[in-house]
């Protein structure tokens, strides 16, 4: 009985902490477009989808899709003529971070600037907007709508926590970028979503080297050929390994928040991606998926 009501006034306080947050950081008056479609599909950027793309693009134009990160830079993007694109990390847009890191972030928004011909409405978090070199450069694209979201973390009773995700005031922490992903498809309306290459398998990819770095072998659908471990950044340090389970852990236990709150405003997630690390959606297989598509 105290553990209960130790654990309530705990996450009393975290939602007061929160609202706090919500002040300084969130702009409380977003609003999103409702979709005129119920159903989408969110592709991550897990290795499984290299499979998917090969075999099932027809399947892929004919849905309406939300696309992550480095997808603009690839051939598929062209094809699939994704409705929805994301970008979450900051790299995106303030300068200062790895070069290597932001040469890939370069070729992500050229190519999103560049090839997109049909309307694609961008994701953003709200703290992009005063970068406006940045956001006038994707904007010199007629075609691209950028929306800008709070990404503020949100923590706390599950109640007071579903109240700000409707009003659009924070998400759960976006540890990774399908997190907002799947908030911000729940807030546009959908009833339906569809989760592909959202792998996550990154647990037994895990090494420390005899400098003591922690390593990730990160793998992607786009990599060409072998992929190498490497450490994980924190601002321009390498992160320690339980920085990387800490930041596992909260992405992990996000999901099932998004699933308490998916289902308090009638939407089913479905997870369609083979042997992913993801315990907190139902699962259907692709065979299914696609059957139900035609």
């Amino acid at each position: 009985m105290l553990e209960k009501i130790f654990n309530l006034l705990a996450d009393l306080i975290k939602s007061k902490i929160t609202f706090l947050k919500i002040l300084l950081r969130s702009n409380l008056f977003i609003k999103f477009p409702q979709s005129k479609v119920e159903d989408c599909i969110i592709l991550g950027n897990g290795p499984s989808l290299k499979n998917v793309l090969a075999n099932d693009l027809e399947y892929l134009k004919t849905h309406t899709i939300l696309c992550v990160n480095k997808f603009p830079d690839t051939p598929a993007y062209e094809i699939v003529k994704p409705s929805y694109a994301i970008f979450i990390s900051q790299e995106f847009w303030k300068k200062g971070t790895i070069k290597k890191h932001q040469d890939v972030r370069d070729n992500i928004v050229k190519a999103l600037v560049n090839k997109t011909t049909w309307p694609v409405t961008l994701f953003m978090p709200i703290q992009a907007k005063k970068f406006t070199i940045f956001i006038d450069y994707i904007a010199s694209n007629k075609n691209i709508l950028i929306n800008f979201f709070n990404s503020t973390p949100v923590e706390g009773s599950q109640k007071i926590s579903h109240f700000y995700f409707r009003n659009n005031w924070g998400s759960p922490r976006p540890h990774n970028v399908l997190i907002p992903s799947i908030l911000l498809m729940i807030n546009s309306g959908m009833k339906s979503i569809h989760l592909l290459g959202a792998d996550h398998s990154w647990l037994p990819l895990i090494s420390v080297n005899d400098e003591n770095v922690a390593m990730v072998n990160s793998v992607h659908f786009y990599d060409e050929g072998d992929t190498k471990p490497e450490s994980m950044h924190k601002a321009s340090r390498p992160r320690h390994l339980h920085e990387i389970l800490e930041k596992f852990m909260l992405s992990f236990r996000a999901y099932f928040d998004l699933e308490n709150y998916a289902k308090s405003r009638g939407t089913k997630i479905f997870n369609c991606t083979p042997n992913s690390f993801i315990d907190a959606f139902e699962r259907k297989d692709l065979a299914t998926l696609f059957a139900e598509k035609e």
